[in-house]
């Protein structure tokens, strides 16, 4: 098999080497097909993107080849995965555990496992021996202790500054070899040859680790090549998980029908179904809706080609496995079948034990899509009923009219999470007659974790007594429970404010929360002092108390920081500026909540990149009039 190379645009020495290792260039990077990446330099991105199939690898070529990597090519002419990279990429990067990652990929594609072996584990220290005992040529060893790791973790970094050393190779790969997968990792060090005393096991330190779970463990090229032989076993499912599957054969040789149909039979298939042409098949298709399709390309009426885009224009039908089976063999008519649309192309006269492995890995593939599917809607329901249970801890609109009319103070509030389920919270809480509490929380983090704090301050806050706390000492009393019950990293901005309603005041206290709006009887907006350390971050911090007058006619604007963060085109949406003028533009009896939100829309449609609280209290003029009145 020809190994094709692709050669990344910032690297034209790229081609040179590609040459010498004679490798077939490619610079269709778009579409390369099956291919090696040729690169500067090698990351994490670069090494996953190259063991993705169809690609078989990366070649990073900062460093020449000498005494090593025949196995690596060899490898890749077999069909295999390789990474060929310098010992400080390969250190830095962790490059085993992409490479292992793929290895599974590759095996499961070809129908095998290998279920007595660990592959990232023996494909870690196999990597290890060559890059620290090979390349780095660290020869030590550890009894185990603290100290002796220590020293061990310096050697290695010392090692890794001397530009020689960093610079040496290490190529690592590994193919299907008979019934075995064979995995190579080839140094440029100085060679190993075992030798009587203490120290006989130095260069093959930690392998003791895998030797048992491997078939075999040798070495080659005065130890700087280390092979290593996993037994295989055929990936198969049982018949019964097969059952209930339905598979539908389009073809206009009954001959070939039949064959396929006998032969699809042995994996236990409950369904096949036959249709003579491209518009039996689409009926058959809506009428029965089968799990994978087998596709003949020439036929009468419609040939599977057009078959095949228009079943494609379907939404739904955008995921069905379609496998052409046709007589066609150059690569301009298998080139129309994938795209047309198909997943996969079987070549005819066919190979049956090519069939039944395509057919199963198509199989396997779409019940695992079956059940990610069912699993992602089940999560989709799980998470729509706890984002509704998470919107009714905030008051109803019930509530909030019985509150208006019992103290005359207009209420408006609105909780935007940035997902599904969000850390922002608000609510109000009796504090005796024409007394009104409130609290509004942001907690750090998105998500479920953050919405579980919610549901914990919720809890909290059903414990306080009928007469709360003042502000400040509440505060402290909710840090205290918050500072045992958080993760660490885990905090939540928290304001808390008191209305007295007979002096005519707003007593508050805050915890890293921004700054509210208080908007005057005269409609001039400025923003309160605030102060206070997170909830949940210290033990037993202080909490500061701010009173304020709240006369007839003020309005107070509580908010979360992503108004007041928010970005777009690289500018904030909502400045200190921006959030006054917005305020004071607002009509006394306009909805200011909905007006603020709509301009921050205007900037930022859709989810807000972090959850977003607005609430406005409102204390009109006649308030005491309507409350004495109801």
């Amino acid at each position: 098999m020809t190994t094709n190379a692709v050669i990344s645009a910032d690297f034209p020495a790229g081609l040179a080497l590609a040459q010498t290792l004679g490798l077939t260039t490619n610079t269709n990077t778009e579409q390369p097909g099956r291919a090696v990446h040729v690169i500067a330099r090698a990351d994490q991105a670069t090494l996953r993107l190259g063991l993705q199939p169809p690609h078989q690898g990366v070649i990073e070529g900062a460093a020449p080849w000498h005494q090593g990597g025949q196995r690596f090519l060899l490898h890749l002419e077999r069909g295999g995965l390789g990474l060929a990279l310098t010992t400080a990429s390969a250190y830095a990067e962790d490059a085993a555990l992409p490479f292992a990652q793929a290895l599974s990929h590759y095996l499961r594609d070809a129908g095998f496992v290998c279920p007595s072996t660990d592959l990232q584990l023996v494909v870690h220290e196999a990597l290890a021996n060559a890059l620290i005992h090979g390349n780095l040529a660290v020869n030590a060893t550890t009894s185990g202790s603290v100290e002796d790791m220590l020293r061990f973790c310096e050697l290695v970094e010392d090692a890794l500054a001397d530009p020689a050393r960093a610079g040496r190779m290490v190529w690592l790969s590994a193919a299907i070899i008979g019934s075995h997968l064979q995995i190579a990792v080839e140094d440029q060090g100085a060679g190993f040859q075992p030798r009587a005393g203490r120290n006989a096991d130095i260069r093959p330190h930690g392998l003791d680790l895998i030797a048992g779970s491997v078939h075999a463990l040798r070495r080659e090229n005065d130890g700087r090549t280390l092979l290593l032989d996993v037994t295989l076993e055929q990936r198969q499912l049982p018949r019964q998980a097969f059952a209930q599957v339905s598979i539908l054969i389009v073809d206009d040789n009954p001959f070939n029908c039949r064959m396929l149909e006998a032969l699809i039979q042995t994996l236990g298939v409950g369904h096949i179904r036959v249709a003579n042409d491209g518009i039996q098949g689409l009926e058959a298709i809506t009428e029965h809706c089968p799990d994978l399709v087998l596709l003949d390309v020439m036929m009468p009426r419609m040939d599977g080609l057009e078959m095949c885009r228009r079943l494609r224009t379907d939404h739904a039908l955008s995921d069905l496995p379609v496998l052409f089976i046709t007589a066609l063999e150059d690569a301009k008519s298998r080139t129309a079948c994938f795209a047309a649309g198909g997943n996969d192309v079987i070549s005819k006269p066919i190979d049956t034990d090519e069939v039944l492995a395509r057919v199963r890995v198509h199989l396997q593939n779409a019940l695992l899509m079956a059940k990610l599917n069912a699993y992602r809607n089940r999560v989709r329901d799980e998470m729509e009923a706890a984002r509704a249970t998470q919107a009714s801890l905030v008051p109803t609109d019930e509530h909030l009219n019985a509150i208006r009319r019992r103290t005359g103070l207009s209420i408006q509030g609105v909780v935007e999470s940035s997902s599904e389920l969000g850390g922002d919270f608000w609510t109000l809480f009796e504090a005796g007659p024409r007394h009104l509490g409130v609290l509004a929380a942001d907690f750090s983090g998105h998500g479920l974790p953050a919405a579980f704090n919610v549901f914990r301050l919720h809890v909290l806050l059903s414990r306080l007594p009928r007469r709360p706390p003042p502000p400040a000492l509440m505060m402290a009393q909710l840090n205290r429970e918050l500072k045992t019950l958080l993760k660490l990293g885990e905090f939540a901005a928290v304001f808390i404010g008191l209305i007295d309603l007979n002096e005519g005041t707003l007593t508050y206290a805050g915890a890293a929360t921004p700054p509210p709006v208080l908007i005057d009887t005269l409609g001039r907006a400025s923003f309160l002092d605030i102060a206070g350390p997170p909830l949940g971050a210290f033990t037993d911090p202080d909490y500061d108390e701010w009173c304020v007058p709240f006369p007839p006619g003020t309005s107070l604007l509580v908010y979360s920081d992503a108004l007041v963060e928010s970005e777009s085109g690289g500018k904030l949406v909502c400045d200190d500026a921006t959030l006054l003028r917005w305020a004071t533009e607002t009509a006394p009896d306009a909805c200011m909540v909905g007006t603020i939100l709509n301009r921050f829309r205007a900037h930022i449609p859709g989810e807000p990149p972090d959850d977003l609280t607005l609430l406005h209290i409102r204390r009109p003029f006649d308030d005491q009039e309507n409350a004495a009145a109801n």
